[in-house]
């Protein structure tokens, strides 16, 4: 179980669980102005709750293909105070049709290619990719965002590179776009990116999480996080 301010996340039937990645990009995605939201695999239904918290009126759907994650998920946001307004879908993002475009879309996509595999099944689906490449992720977006949608995703720092020549393919291009390391004096393990259909300039950001205490966040990565978790 992991507790927010305003949530809690029951996560033991889950293949993956909250972790650092999903509260920080969570707090770092723009909400402002998004009508429909759509979180590609929801995993525990994280990213679909802090959106609902951060957008007052935003319709949220959320896309799960594992069985019992999507349950928990769907479970999660029935008893979280925004239970009206989250949807969970149990179904594979691939094969989703919507009638209505997202004016954001939001994903923590399964991104460890190259790396040993999980050894059980559901987290080897939730980390490894085998069931959603990046391309595969990418046309997804690309045909369900609305013309004037943002997309936000977090990647690793050295996939970076083939993930914004992927999106450019689909005509999504860099908006925003946030370092992140874990501690200072280490190089950068994530960015977090805002993709937008229109080619233009970047804003760029870095942030550090960790602090000098243990389990401490910086003042920048705490105040971030300030109205969902205390650290």
């Amino acid at each position: 179980m992991f507790r927010f301010k305003q949530f809690t996340i029951h996560q033991d039937r889950c293949a993956l669980k909250v972790g650092t990645d999903a509260v920080i990009f969570g707090a770092w995605v723009n909400y402002h102005d998004a009508k429909r939201i759509l979180d590609i695999g929801t995993g525990t239904g994280v990213l679909a709750l802090i959106a609902a918290q951060r957008n007052a009126s935003a319709q949220v759907h959320a896309v799960e293909i594992d069985d019992d994650s999507a349950a928990q998920a769907a479970g999660n946001a029935a008893a979280s105070p925004w239970a009206d307004r989250i949807r969970v879908h149990r179904m594979d993002a691939r094969r989703m049709k919507s009638d209505a475009h997202f004016d954001l879309i939001l994903c923590n996509p399964p991104y460890y290619s190259g790396t040993a595999p999980a050894t059980e099944e559901r987290g080897r689906v939730a980390k490894h990719g085998a069931e959603l490449a990046f391309e595969e992720l990418l046309r997804c977006v690309r045909d369900s965002l609305a013309p004037a949608g943002r997309f936000a995703v977090i990647v690793p720092s050295d996939r970076e590179a083939e993930f914004v020549a992927l999106s450019a393919a689909q005509e999504l291009f860099p908006a925003r776009r946030c370092l992140l390391r874990y501690v200072a004096h280490r190089p950068p393990k994530r960015v977090l990116l805002e993709l937008r259909r229109v080619r233009g300039a970047c804003a760029e950001e870095e942030l550090t999480v960790e602090g000098e205490g243990p389990k401490s966040f910086t003042p920048d990565a705490r105040t971030l996080v300030a109205d969902l978790i205390d650290r």
